[in-house]
């Protein structure tokens, strides 16, 4: 009878906002919480450069969903979900499986951005949100390493964060060997004039001073224009040499096609939604993380799609569930940005503003690994 009294609560997607919604929910005795999820792991993304490097393994930064949700009496499903009936409550995976909701929540996240304007872009780069992907720039940067390289070089495109925190890891190991930019040269490429654009100066500044320290080329007011197998043609066509690139230039919401028409997206397929995170015009839908447009409420603007709100949508989003079923009032979208933190690369270099307050140092790099541990102990 106790079972018959259940929601059951479909969560699409387990990556930081969905894993902080299972975990939110996973004690709460009148719900059935079911995972959908193409990957056997949810990842860290906001670590990939440690992983690249070679710093972290691979169990650093993955977890399993299977173990964890077998462990938690939640029902795991490994599929992609191909569509979604809101009006009759039920999702449709590429396998044709059936699964009905009483609650949907889409935490689908992002996908890279690789622009048709640059020619051959997708023939010759790999998406860094996926783990295979992921093994194949750590295992070609470890072979430069070991091979007594002369006249190497590294192509990072994209100056923000995870730009940044990728040609800083590698620049730092890269030294750590002994090694110097005559024999491995990192270059980082920003179209916008300055690395980290649009930031507080202080990280700014303090993100070019590291990579001067590090021995990284840095390229600003240039976009890629071309790829070749070897090379990259800028927009004002020279021509910087790779053995490895890694393109970091931003994403775009990861949704699910269907053929509703109330369901309203932005230019950058991300669901809009309500003041509770709620799909409109649906009272029983919920999106978080990557692909929402959301409004931070102390800036008036959009929320950055980073894991500190992913992981604050899905704390909101588990109280209003549960207020839902109980017949409570909701709570209203409350969630402003506390800060960032950024690794630059070695054990005691990091920079970051949280509350307004500017860090750097190993202060920072301790917040960082703070703020990784309380993440990661949801799976201990």
């Amino acid at each position: 009878m106790e079972t018959n009294l259940k929601k059951r609560v479909i969560i699409i997607g387990g990556g930081y906002a969905g894993v902080s919604l299972l975990h939110k929910l996973k004690s709460k005795k009148n719900i059935e919480l079911i995972l959908i999820d193409k990957s056997q792991s949810h990842l860290l993304q906001t670590h990939i450069h440690k992983y690249i490097s070679g710093y972290y393994s691979k169990e650093d930064i993955t977890f399993n969903h299977e173990k964890y949700c077998k462990e938690n009496s939640i029902e795991f499903i490994c599929e992609e979900v191909s569509n979604i009936n809101y009006k009759d409550n039920y999702v449709i995976t590429r396998e044709n499986l059936l699964y009905h909701y009483d609650y949907l929540v889409i935490a689908t996240g992002s996908i890279s951005i690789f622009p048709s304007q640059i020619q051959n872009v997708i023939e010759y780069t790999k998406d860094i949100k996926r783990i295979d992907n992921l093994d194949y720039y750590r295992n070609k940067f470890k072979k430069l390493l070991e091979s007594s390289p002369m006249n190497r070089s590294i192509a990072v495109v994209g100056g923000g964060v995870s730009g940044l925190q990728i040609a800083c890891e590698m620049a730092y190991t890269i030294k750590s060997k002994g090694l110097n930019k005559e024999n491995i040269q990192v270059t980082l490429i920003e179209g916008m004039n300055t690395i980290l654009p649009g930031m507080d100066p202080f990280l700014v500044e303090k993100s070019i001073q590291r990579c001067k320290e590090l021995d990284i080329k840095v390229i600003n007011n240039l976009f890629a224009s071309k790829i070749l197998e070897d090379s990259i043609i800028l927009s004002n066509d020279d021509e910087i040499s790779y053995d490895i690139l890694i393109f970091v230039i931003g994403a775009i919401g990861n949704n699910i096609s269907n053929s509703d028409k109330n369901i309203e997206e932005n230019p950058r397929n991300q669901l809009v939604v309500d003041d509770y995170y709620k799909v409109k015009p649906y009272k029983n839908v919920f999106a978080i993380g990557d692909i929402v447009q959301a409004i931070d409420k102390n800036t008036n603007d959009f929320q950055a799609p980073t894991a500190q709100a992913s992981r604050m949508q899905a704390e909101l989003t588990g109280k209003n569930i549960t207020k839902d079923i109980n017949g409570d009032t909701l709570i209203s979208n409350n969630i402003s940005n506390k800060g960032i933190l950024i690794d630059l690369g070695g054990p005691n270099c990091a920079i970051g503003r949280l509350l307004n307050v500017n860090l750097s140092g190993k202060i920072a790099l301790w917040m960082k690994k703070l703020i990784y541990s309380l993440h990661t102990k949801k799976f201990s």
